[in-house]
């Protein structure tokens, strides 16, 4: 009976939840564009996101873009991560000219690393701030996709 509930958790993409102070569990991944990006040594925003070229994710990635250079003076890089092909993630950054890099996780290796809920291939809007050290920082759950680029600045501004 527990297998098969945690074959069940599986399905739906849920893994264990990180908390502030953990261990990041995964530190390096590949973005849209085949780029190796490499989370040691730097602040890294992780956004995680249903669907490209929604309205709410559209809203979420284009205030990203906005704060994108407040991010990088605080030494922050900035992810978007979805379940989305590297081709539909790039096509949704060139059409909005978005700043920062996303993150394509089809088989959503992050998003079970992180404890990021899924349902379908469409994933919860949970941030995470993970600090130069390695260490998961802060995690928002469900945020709100017009506020979390500002939340996270405000908090990393704080923080510095």
């Amino acid at each position: 009976m527990k297998r098969a509930f945690l074959l069940f958790l599986g399905l739906l993409g849920l893994g264990k939840a990180v908390s502030p102070g953990d261990p990041a569990p995964i530190l390096e991944a590949v973005d849209s564009y085949g780029r190796k990006v490499d989370f040691r040594g730097k602040w890294v925003v992780l956004w995680f996101y249903p669907k490209a070229k929604s309205p709410g994710c559209t809203a979420q990635a284009k205030r990203y873009a906005e704060l994108y250079e407040a991010f990088k003076a605080l030494g922050a890089e900035v992810f978007g991560v979805s379940h989305d092909p590297a081709q539909e993630q790039c096509e949704f950054v060139e059409r909005l000219a978005l700043k920062g890099g996303m993150i394509p996780d089809p088989q959503g290796t992050l998003a079970r690393a992180y404890g990021v809920k899924s349902l379908f291939g469409f994933y919860s809007r949970d941030t995470f701030l993970i600090s130069p050290e390695g260490r998961v920082e802060k995690v928002w759950r469900n945020v709100n996709p017009f506020k979390d680029a500002d939340t996270v600045l405000a908090y990393l501004r704080a923080r510095r």
